[in-house]
């Protein structure tokens, strides 16, 4: 593990900040005959927060005082476990098991700081899932009402002070396949099913979501964030699961979710050949789309519940910069698909392949990851994907994004080079690097000569005709 000299971590004296004006989602109303419609699109007036984290536990032994400085909007966390509050069928909800006075003290806190909390709901009792074992196993469908009901308790308890949460995610990777045993997992993935067992999680979206609506008519429901590694391809047989979101409208649960959540990760030179921190484009939010389309449903809000670049094996001063790098690319490029929000997995914790942001042994040392994230959330932050940035060599990726009081260029290349960078507007321009440090752009005409990196070089021009 490479050191990191003291001056590093100023992050951890400051006083927790709260973090105010974040993206706020609305329901659309519904009408007389208590029909619940989902969530739709954010129309394009409204500027994304896409800043997000999963956090093991929102507390100071965790990392909250350098999170809370980071710029982050979302906090994703996993899980408030059914079995855990309804042990025994119709016994009544006990509330006290402590994974549960955990959860709801993170609760609290990310109401406090005034974050978007995402709570993962999963983990069925035994009775739930029979003759499955796993608590992540399909639920029977004679129990789908004793889902809903717990689920409506659960949005009912949980809507108001101090709590205040409104976005619920059934399940994680549901698309994964049933396990024997218990795990964080979906897991409804059925290998005999031509939808890979879609069909029967969307039916059960269809009794649950309407209980959620009932006792919480502001809630967003999010469907498990699909595992989805592969497009389904009619030529592939391993490509099936792919097919579980086609299952969950053929069961017609177009309307029985708010969010369409995924997850998507890259790994640090897994693949001879390919770039080391991962392809320009994600193929996953085209084809979300393009499956909702295909069966007619209105297109959804798509957030990444699940993201990074992963540092397999025995972690390197290389990758950890790497990561660096590719969280300065990734938050531009979810806000040119289009992302309602994108959320690394996961900041303090070591334990998918080294992911964490922090260390995880000593939470008041960030690593090169968080401040690149901090420096692309506050530079990001209120700012509109416009354009791919157009003039520059094809070796460099580029992108032209608008904010109230100016434009923002963000462009990177695999190799460092001496660009002509084109200028969208006239007025003053500031270059920084990946972590917020000062770049020379000398002003060149219409433009700004740019030594580009590996990571994120962002330009700030100073416009006053720049009012989104």
């Amino acid at each position: 593990m490479q050191h990191i000299p003291p001056v590093l971590r100023i992050g951890a004296l400051l006083i927790a900040v709260l973090i105010a004006g974040l993206t706020t989602l609305s329901i659309r109303a519904q009408d007389p005959a208590q029909i619940y419609l989902p969530f739709l699109r954010q129309s394009s007036d409204v500027v994304p927060h896409v800043f997000g984290i999963e956090m093991s536990q929102l507390t100071t032994d965790r990392g909250l005082r350098l999170m809370s400085v980071s710029g982050t909007a979302w906090v994703r966390r996993n899980a408030l476990e059914w079995k855990h509050i309804e042990p025994q069928r119709g016994s009544g909800y006990v509330w006290d098991h402590p994974t549960t006075r955990i959860i709801e003290q993170d609760m609290i806190t990310a109401s406090r700081l005034g974050l978007n909390l995402i709570v993962i709901l999963r983990g069925s009792p035994r009775w739930a899932t029979a003759p499955y074992a796993a608590d992540c196993a399909p639920i029977n469908p004679d129990h789908y009402q004793d889902f809903a009901r717990f689920a409506a308790e659960v949005a009912r308890r949980y809507s108001g002070s101090p709590y205040n949460v409104r976005y619920w995610e059934l399940g994680n990777e549901p698309d994964a396949p049933v396990f024997q045993d218990d795990s964080v997992f979906g897991c409804w993935g059925l290998e005999n099913d031509p939808y890979y067992g879609g069909r029967a999680y969307g039916e059960m979206l269809r009794v649950v979501y309407p209980a959620i609506k009932a006792a919480n008519p502001n809630a967003i429901v999010l469907n498990g964030g699909l595992l989805l590694d592969r497009p389904y391809r009619p030529e592939d047989p391993a490509s099936v699961p792919g097919r579980f979101l086609e299952g969950m409208l053929v069961a017609g649960a177009g309307n029985a979710f708010d969010m369409l959540s995924f997850h998507a990760y890259n790994t640090f030179w897994r693949i001879p050949g390919q770039p080391a921190l991962g392809p320009r484009a994600d193929w996953r939010p085209a084809y979300l789309r393009g499956v909702l389309a295909r069966y007619g449903v209105p297109e959804k809000p798509l957030i990444r519940t699940e993201g990074a670049l992963l540092c397999p094996g025995e972690i390197t001063p290389e990758c950890r910069w790497a990561q660096a790098d590719y969280l300065s690319r990734v938050f531009t490029r979810s806000l040119r698909d289009g992302l309602t929000a994108d959320i690394w997995y996961i900041y303090d914790s070591d334990s998918y392949h080294n992911t964490a942001l922090i260390e995880p042994g000593d939470v008041l040392v960030p690593r090169p990851g968080y401040f690149a994230y901090r420096h692309a959330s506050r530079t990001l932050t209120g700012a509109r994907y416009l354009r791919p940035l157009a003039g520059v060599p094809d070796t460099i990726e580029g992108y032209v994004l608008q904010r109230s009081d100016g434009y923002i260029v963000v462009l990177w290349s695999d190799q460092p080079q001496m660009v002509r960078v084109p200028l969208p507007a006239n007025g003053a321009v500031r270059c920084t690097n990946r972590d917020g440090g000062p770049v020379e752009c000398p002003q060149d005409g219409n433009a700004a000569l740019v030594e580009v990196q590996t990571g994120a070089t962002y330009v700030v021009v100073e416009a006053s005709n720049a009012n989104l």
